[in-house]
């Protein structure tokens, strides 16, 4: 599937559908240090497909296994409770980390849900949802435990925004949303908690984000 934007791979799937993602291009983008530089949040978005490899690259940084029972993403007590949903046009689908895949979830384009109030947000062709698996009893009650997915969430948002910038995509990472309405177009439980999101295109002028 390498080399086919985004809609082209879409396009061939139905509602029970998984889409195959391709393995993820170790030498893509630019050094560390430059990605570094380049860093930041980008609020004005092409509505140009993406490459599938390259959807499948960000998806991978920000919360994939780079170890057969270890991800990108650092967890508190190594919970690993992130799940990451890819909101598009023709619908929305969970990323299957270890599958390599995509799991078709709804038909519905739930993108206006994540721009909300925000409108620049809705042109981005996907956005990343992070949400939190939080049924472990670890994070019920008040304790010191309970809000370690908070930072979980923002280790995973740094990896999206380091990825962006090595690969000349745009990005913001945004806490508004209406988190309602997204809860029940993805069908998800009581004990997901919704924490952030991050529209992920090409910049509006075409050019490398900068």
């Amino acid at each position: 599937m390498t080399g086919i934007v985004l809609a082209a791979a879409i396009a061939a799937t139905n509602a029970t559908s998984t889409i195959k993602l391709p393995a993820p291009q170790a030498d893509s983008g630019v050094t560390v240090m430059q990605a570094l530089k380049d860093r930041h949040s980008e609020r004005s978005f092409s509505e140009k497909d993406i490459p599938m490899e390259t959807l499948a690259g960000v998806l991978w940084a920000a919360n994939g296994f780079n170890r057969p029972d270890k991800r990108t993403n650092a967890t508190g007590m190594n919970k690993q409770e992130i799940v990451i949903y890819a909101i598009m046009k023709s619908g929305a689908f969970r990323y299957d980390a270890k599958a390599g895949e995509l799991v078709k979830v709804t038909d519905e384009d739930l993108r206006g849900a994540i721009a909300a109030q925000q409108p620049f947000a809705a042109k981005a062709p996907v956005s990343l949802l992070i949400t939190a698996d939080l049924s472990d009893p670890i994070y019920q009650g008040k304790g010191p435990w309970s809000t370690l997915s908070h930072y979980d969430a923002g280790i995973v948002s740094g990896n999206i925004y380091l990825y962006c910038a090595a690969n000349g995509l745009a990005t913001v990472c945004r806490g508004s949303m209406d988190r309602a309405s997204l809860k029940k177009g993805l069908n998800l439980p009581d004990t997901t908690f919704i924490h952030l999101n991050h529209p992920i295109g090409y910049p509006a002028d075409g050019g490398k984000s900068k």
